[in-house]
């Protein structure tokens, strides 16, 4: 009888475990890149834009993106490093903007650099390198303001 208690309770304990769904490879539940990646001369920096991944690579509608991560490397070859992470909050991730933006602030005029843009889950799956932006940098001139009349 003295055993017959632990029997139960894992009996009990197991029943609550069985599986909910079918297992998922974890190849198939990766964000896809961010797609339409561009960059642009800005005043404050190199802008970068992308249209943010709504699925996984399975193809099963993503509603866990957490954000992203931004990597930088001069163009003359040397290795991406994160110069950045975008994260995303709940309203943005619910909402669903299409469309996201951020700004490198830290580069110089006339350099070169290679840009990408990893997405991620909520709880830290990366996904591919979205594909290679080229841009130079080259300070545009302020907004010219309006003479006042």
């Amino acid at each position: 009888m003295r055993h017959g208690w632990r029997a139960a309770a894992l009996a009990i304990t197991l029943a609550g475990c069985g599986l909910k769904s079918d297992p998922v490879a974890p190849e198939l539940v990766r964000p896809l890149p961010p797609a339409k990646v561009t960059g642009t001369s800005v005043h404050d920096g190199v802008e970068l834009r992308w249209r943010r991944p709504t699925s996984y690579t399975g193809g099963k509608r993503m509603r866990d993106l957490g954000g992203f991560d931004i990597e930088r490397a001069p163009a003359s070859g040397t290795p991406f490093t994160k110069v950045g992470t975008l994260s995303l909050s709940d309203q943005q991730r619910f909402r669903q903007q299409r469309d996201i933006s951020w700004t490198d602030p830290d580069v110089e005029p006339g350099t070169e650099y290679l840009y990408c843009v990893i997405s991620f889950t909520t709880d830290g799956t990366r996904g591919d390198r979205s594909p290679v932006v080229h841009v130079r940098y080259t300070r545009p001139p302020p907004a010219a303001s309006k003479p006042a009349k």
